[in-house]
């Protein structure tokens, strides 16, 4: 792990949604809600014994919560005063007081406040629903962008009312684009068509135009897709790197398009809520100025290979470039699934779904592509399983063996020499990374690694490294103590009783001066040969004294055994005998 580590536009004019006036004509500062109970014991309708209504900023963070429980009275209301700005009024409906119990309904408004001057809404509970409408009625987008939809529903008397929360259907019509089950929609093809609600209780619908245009897609020198997953205890530090990102986009021919996740209910340190799409700006200061292209709501899966799959394709498509650099933002756990939170981490953990991609599903989200880096901001991830399983997709692996800070990489360091240079080669411009890494001042007294490795001297490496494994299992028992005393004393990371990771090249080095074995000392030797011909850069700080660029998994055969199922669906698993040692080693 890192080591700790549109909304679309409604004019609001004289909104008037039952009794309670509307617009500049009711003077309120902000929004009244209002809400009557008078039917809520009518039998077959959706009702409650309370109310929780949020106000929620463009964003996607509550500002202002309160809850209304008393039926009694017929109706309740509430002001709610905020600045000018566009909101969602956000009601969900409880079967017990004090919002409690199960809810039973809801009911979503998008509105805006100008000149401090909103309006009024009012619902009414257990009244049957008499129509569905899509808000905003109609919309303007361009390909590769998106925007965001709302749907409730209406009583006869023009009020509204709740809906089940399950009960809607979106659908994207007219092969312009798709739209996701909480109303995002995402424009792929120019034309028009609509997006439409479909509430299956009653099968009434209710939809909006929407109006694709073309957008041109420049080529540039280079993208930078930032796959930057929040969802967890490194929020914060996301908020860092993406201002980061924003001193060094300067230059045109470099770009960062972000796919990003917050998940603020749950951890500290967020500026929104849901998973976002940004092309980063020029920008100096602590507020995010980059450009907003597309709101993804609060439904997408970060540890999914899909939506990885899904970012790279759009980012790719909408930002193409002569070079593409891949990171994946988040906590690492090498190759192995984690303990702990669950039994399914590996990389990109996403706290709110409680999911992550697994290392030999990184072929899933890859596929074909092709990219000239792919970099792991995130921990443990720099060992020769991992990279072996990414070496078809990259001309360049960079990653850490090590459990980074937090903060990850000072983005605006490694990237600095890019902005100012976009032509460098690209392999001079991977040292970058190594030297960020290393130039950090604060970092000085962590556990800092940093190397890149070129995935076409992979295979030759994943051969010697195989032979050694032969050699070992070959010479078993009179080599035992020499591989015990390599596991005792050669360089790790994050080691545990379950995960041993240790720097290859030092394994080596231990393993050579405890025997004389004529096969294992020869495999050694074509092994360093391998490494010195993959290595590209490789730097460390005197925390971790003995690093050389690259780990390996190091268990004894008693440690492998649970996993080898999982370790024997990495490539690096099949294509070598490494394995095979793995479940014989002392």
């Amino acid at each position: 792990m890192k080591f700790f580590r549109f909304l679309a536009f409604i004019t609001f004019f004289a909104l008037i949604l039952g009794c309670g006036g509307g617009g500049g004509a009711s003077g309120i500062k902000g929004i009244r809600y209002i809400t009557d109970w008078a039917n809520k014991n009518a039998p077959g309708q959706i009702t409650g014994e309370s109310q929780r209504i949020s106000i929620i900023d463009s964003s996607g963070l509550t500002v202002s919560t309160v809850v209304l429980q008393n039926p009694e009275k017929g109706t309740e209301s509430n002001d709610f005063m905020v600045s000018d700005g566009d909101y969602t009024l956000s009601v969900e409906l409880f079967s017990l007081s004090g919002a409690s119990g199960t809810v039973t309904g809801v009911f979503k408004y998008p509105f805006a406040v100008r000149g401090g001057i909103g309006g009024s809404v009012q619902t009414e509970v257990a009244k049957s629903i008499s129509s569905i409408s899509v808000a905003p009625g109609s919309a303007s987008v361009k390909v590769g962008r998106g925007a965001n939809f709302f749907a409730y529903g209406s009583t006869t008397s023009g009020n509204g009312t709740f809906i089940e929360p399950t009960g809607l259907q979106w659908n994207a019509l007219g092969a312009i684009g798709t739209v996701t089950q909480d109303g995002f929609f995402a424009a792929t093809a120019p034309g028009t068509g609509s997006v439409q609600a479909v509430y299956n209780p009653n099968a009434r619908s209710g939809s909006a135009v929407v109006n694709v245009q073309s957008s041109v897609a420049t080529k540039s020198k280079w993208t930078v897709l930032v796959y930057m997953n929040g969802a967890n205890d490194l929020q914060a530090f996301s908020v860092l790197n993406m201002n980061q990102m924003e001193r060094v986009a300067s230059n045109p021919e470099v770009r960062f398009v972000v796919q990003w996740k917050q998940f603020p209910a749950a951890f500290a340190g967020g500026t929104f809520n849901g998973t976002r799409r940004y092309l980063a700006k020029q920008d100096t200061t602590s507020n995010i100025a980059s450009e907003l292209l597309q709101d993804m709501g609060t439904t997408v899966d970060m540890g999914s290979t899909q939506t990885l799959r899904e970012f790279i394709q759009w980012g790719k498509a909408n930002y193409p470039a002569d070079r593409y650099c891949l990171i994946v933002w988040n906590h690492g756990n090498g190759w192995k699934r984690s303990r702990g939170f669950d039994t399914s981490r590996a990389v990109s953990y996403d706290d709110e779904k409680g999911t992550s991609i697994q290392i030999w599903d990184l072929n899933q989200a890859l596929g074909t592509e092709q990219f000239d880096i792919i970099a792991w901001d995130a921990s443990l991830m720099q060992m020769f399983e991992v990279a072996y399983e990414v070496k078809d997709n990259t001309k360049f692996v960079v990653g850490s063996e090590e459990s980074p800070p937090g903060e990850g990489y000072p983005y605006d360091t490694v990237f600095g020499t890019l902005k100012d240079n976009p032509d460098q080669t690209t392999k001079n411009f991977t040292k970058s990374f190594v030297d960020g890494m290393l130039g950090v001042p604060s970092y000085a007294t962590r556990k800092i690694t940093q190397s890149v490795l070129d995935t076409s001297q992979l295979s030759a490496y994943a051969t010697a490294i195989s032979n050694l494994g032969t050699a070992l299992k070959n010479n078993q028992p009179a080599i035992n103590s020499a591989i015990t005393t390599a596991r005792n004393t050669s360089q790790g990371y994050s080691v545990t009783a379950t995960r041993i990771y240790l720097d290859l090249i030092d394994v080596c080095k231990k393993l050579e001066v405890n025997t004389t074995e004529p096969s294992v000392l020869s495999a050694i030797t074509n092994l360093k040969a391998a490494h010195a011909n993959a290595l590209v850069w490789e730097g460390h700080n005197s925390k971790s004294p003995n690093s050389n660029g690259v780990s390996i998994d190091f268990s004894p055969g008693s440690i492998i055994a649970p996993t080898l199922s999982d370790y024997q669906k990495l490539k690096f698993a099949q294509a070598t005998q490494w394995d095979e040692f793995l479940t014989t080693a002392p």
